[in-house]
């Protein structure tokens, strides 16, 4: 069987809800609208870390975009996405696509639009000039469940969107 060579870079607890704080979990295990869509559409999927798991373990109390925006919170990240980032890029340089990502609505971390790690992460990924310029997201809705159909899970462009913060940068 030929591989699509399609990513979709997915935050840590789209795969593993078990990193989530206590009582945010939006499924018991993974996120399975996200998974099989995914699925359907021959996209590979590529997990990040979880930065507030390996930042403060699985006892962590809920926190703000605000109290994670920290000089320690972003060099952490850097720290832990320096290799994800040199994965992606060589799958991008041998032809593969990145198709998006798919982050957390309202997550202090992984929002697509305000989250701490994931304006770190596309910060980075433009500084090693890794090709990602399309979110969707995993809507903050009673169900939380993903429908890449409907307007609450789609992010859409981030290229324009992201702010150069100096407490990221080598």
């Amino acid at each position: 069987m030929k591989r699509s060579k399609q990513l979709l870079v997915v935050s840590h607890c789209v795969i593993n809800q078990n990193a989530v704080v206590d009582g945010e979990a939006r499924s018991p295990g993974i996120m399975k609208a996200a998974v099989d869509w995914s699925y359907k559409q021959g996209y590979g999927i590529f997990q990040l870390p979880c930065p507030e798991f390996t930042f403060l373990g699985p006892d962590r109390p809920p926190m703000t975009v605000e109290e994670y925006d920290t000089p320690e919170f972003h060099n952490h990240n850097r720290k832990i996405l320096l290799p994800y980032i040199e994965q992606l890029k060589v799958y991008q340089d041998h032809g593969y696509e990145i198709v998006g990502g798919l982050g957390i609505s309202d997550s202090p971390s992984c929002d697509p639009g305000k989250g701490v790690f994931m304006q770190d992460f596309i910060q980075i990924a433009t500084e090693y000039e890794v090709n990602i310029d399309f979110f969707w997201q995993i809507p903050n809705t009673p169900s939380g469940k993903f429908d890449p159909n409907h307007p609450k899970s789609i992010f859409g462009p981030v290229s324009s969107s992201i702010k150069v913060n100096e407490a990221v940068k080598e």
